[in-house]
């Protein structure tokens, strides 16, 4: 399955705060995504867990989360932050 990964401002923006190491586990994490989802075997690996249609996140570190929304061939990768702010962002979420 071929997807293509984009990135809104808000993630471009997120990461730009973060620490060095931070920014590093991000970007190795992202590397991973394009080859790792639709094969839920490997999604175990990668930390790829659904959390409500369309809306799916994992994890970069211990502590950091990304998420994105899947849309057909599309991963739109529109928010990273700690376990606490993704509930946030999923209860404004529309």
């Amino acid at each position: 399955m071929h997807v293509d990964i984009e990135h809104t401002k808000r993630v471009h923006a997120a990461v730009k705060e973060l620490p060095n190491e931070e920014t590093a586990a991000v970007d190795a994490a992202l590397a991973q995504l394009a080859g790792t989802f639709g094969r839920p075997h490997v999604h175990a690996g990668t930390s790829i867990r659904g959390l409500r249609p369309p809306i799916y996140e994992f994890r970069a570190t211990r502590a950091l989360r990304v998420v994105f929304l899947h849309r057909g061939s599309l991963l739109k990768v529109d928010f990273v932050g700690t376990h606490a702010e993704v509930a946030t962002y999923l209860r404004n979420a529309r």
